[in-house]
């Protein structure tokens, strides 16, 4: 009986002694925010206060603007795309002619003399290329300061008979031909243009072959 009594007592003992030590440690975390300190208030530095207004409010010269406006637009006309970073075109002078796009060389067939809107040497240069391409004549020699050239024709066709001429001949009619000719090809200032010259065609076929040597070159030089 004893026995019972006094770890009775032992219990009892021990449980208060718990008891009192969580009191005691939940009073002291109690008190300890009166010991705490504030911590000092988190400060923006100057240059990130408020957005930075430089230039904001910077007033144009006088004249700016107007250069600056776009061209009126007509009503029901499209207004025009800049393109960035590309140059502005400057409008024309007052009074000033439109520039025209360059045109390509004007070149006319008229009798035996072929008219080029070109310079001189340009159109002796471009007369041998002609020649030389084509087929159509053989350079035997060239004179760049006297501006000729001295050829050989080749020999072609220049002119088939028609199905009519053919039928009265019974198939015999054939085309004309031109021979093999020696020709000089001159090359001569006109006017603000330059005009090419056949010499040395003194008969019907060695004309027929400067004809159609005249015509080969106008077809290339067009």
């Amino acid at each position: 009986m004893r026995r019972d009594i006094r770890a009775l007592a032992i219990s009892l003992t021990a449980g208060c002694f718990l008891g009192g030590c969580g009191w005691f440690h939940s009073h002291k975390h109690e008190d300890a925010y009166k010991n705490s300190t504030q911590e000092r208030p988190l400060e923006v530095p100057p240059d990130l206060d408020k957005p930075n207004t430089t230039g904001a409010l910077v007033i144009p010269e006088a004249g700016a603007a107007s250069s600056a406006a776009p061209a009126p637009v007509a009503p029901g006309e499209a207004a025009p795309t800049a393109v960035p970073g590309a140059a502005a075109t400057p409008a024309p002078a007052e009074g000033a002619a439109p520039v025209a796009a360059a045109a390509p060389s004007a070149v006319v067939l008229a009798g035996d003399t072929l008219h080029v809107a070109d310079t001189v040497d340009s159109t002796w240069n471009r007369i041998g290329l002609a020649m030389e391409h084509s087929g159509a004549a053989t350079i035997l020699a060239r004179d760049e300061a006297g501006r000729t050239y001295d050829v050989q024709t080749a020999e072609q066709v220049v002119s088939k008979p028609g199905w009519f001429k053919k039928a009265i001949t019974l198939g015999m009619a054939k085309g004309t031909t031109t021979a093999q000719v020696r020709l000089k090809l001159r090359v001569t200032a006109e006017g603000d243009g330059s005009k090419v010259v056949v010499e040395g065609a003194a008969d019907d076929a060695s004309k027929a072959a400067a004809q159609a040597l005249l015509a080969t070159i106008k077809q290339r030089l067009s």
